[in-house]
């Protein structure tokens, strides 16, 4: 079983690939990308998004990071692991990498009735006007309850263990694949630490199956203080994450002075940073302040959302309309409408300019 990479293997890995600018992609068609994996709509979803490959294209994306859903491995196992090759291979066309998640603290509220991972087939159903599509869900600002995600259950622990082993044979030395995000927003939904022995199994197992690619869970949620008191640090179920994870990644959707800050924190880790969530135009977080950051400091990048949909990503967090002082009218996530229409051209531009100068600055390192 390989160890935590040091420092040094982390950056000599890190400096042999191009910087990523990308986004967190859901295809508009689909439902949190359900239809893309099961068997009966894929096909019709997969012609779809190759317009989307077209757009990301165009405006200089090379990368992509996507939830992988356990439920439709353990229902259809190797045809889906034949999906998501098919779909690499695609990406791979366009010179686009893919980061998968895997598991996830950002998770519904409360334990349900039944708690089987149960396939429904078909175009799943949504509710208009709820970032996320469903009413109820990790965005409604929950203050009381607490989160359930499946690694809760005893008896769904190895069959979990067993679909991450799945995908790390299949394609833990496949290059289309940039790095394994094992575990999203630890603490989330007010879990806290209560994934830490999770999260601890998911790092240890995944090293076992010796994978060329890093493996990552980020940190999301700061103290006041971060980056401007010493002593000030992140959760203990964060601090896991930064202590487990071969390169540093992290989630910050403030404005740009508290990203500067938290960045100026993390580079204390002496790894390679990413930035694989960020994108909140109602609370002031834009790519015109964050994308000069990030590629000035060498920090890759995965901006939330392409093109609108069925999850309507571009609304706010359902919280936050109960803040009417936010400018509530802009988009939160996303670039481009249905129709493909960018949302503000100017931020597309900034997009290609800065891949021309990441393109050019390999050239001269060659």
């Amino acid at each position: 079983m390989r160890e935590r990479w040091t420092a040094e293997q982390a950056w000599d890995w890190y400096k042999r690939r191009p910087w990523v600018m990308g986004v967190n992609y859901v295809p508009s068609i689909t439902l949190h990308a359900i239809e893309l994996w099961q068997k009966d709509t894929y096909p019709e979803v997969i012609k779809s998004v190759r317009k989307e490959f077209e757009l990301m294209q165009d405006i200089g994306l090379n990368g992509v990071r996507m939830f992988l859903p356990f439920h439709i491995w353990y229902h259809e196992k190797k045809d889906f692991l034949d999906r998501l090759d098919s779909f690499l291979e695609e990406l791979a066309a366009r010179g686009i990498t893919m980061m998968p998640v895997l598991f996830n603290d950002c998770v519904g509220f409360g334990r349900p009735e039944d708690i089987m991972p149960r396939m429904t087939y078909g175009w799943q159903k949504y509710d208009i006007g709820h970032h996320g599509g469903h009413r109820e869900n990790p965005f409604t600002g929950e203050l009381k309850r607490v989160g359930w995600c499946l690694w809760d259950e005893p008896e769904w622990r190895e069959p979990q263990e067993e679909y991450m082993a799945a995908l790390l044979e299949r394609f833990g030395k496949d290059e289309r694949i940039y790095a394994w995000d094992l575990w999203n927003e630890p603490g989330n939904s007010n879990r806290h630490d209560m994934s830490i022995p999770y999260i601890r199994r998911v790092f240890e197992a995944a090293r076992a199956m010796d994978p060329i690619q890093p493996l990552t869970a980020g940190v999301w949620s700061y103290p006041e203080d971060y980056g401007s008191c010493e002593a000030a640090d992140v959760e203990p179920v964060q601090r896991l994450a930064l202590d487990e994870s071969d390169i540093i990644t992290f989630h910050q959707y403030e404005g740009i002075e508290r990203v500067k800050r938290v960045v100026s924190q993390l580079k204390k880790e002496n790894r390679p940073m990413m930035n694989t969530e960020w994108l909140n135009r109602v609370q002031d977080n834009f790519i015109q302040d964050n994308l000069p950051l990030y590629y000035e400091e060498g920090i890759g990048s995965y901006s939330w959302g392409l093109v609108a949909g069925k999850s309507q990503h571009f609304l706010p967090w359902d919280e936050l309309w109960n803040h009417r002082e936010l400018p509530l009218n802009r988009w939160q996530h996303d670039l481009f409408d249905t129709f493909f229409t960018a949302y503000d051209e100017e931020e597309l531009e900034l997009m290609r300019t800065y891949r021309k100068k990441s393109e050019e600055s390999c050239q001269r390192k060659e």
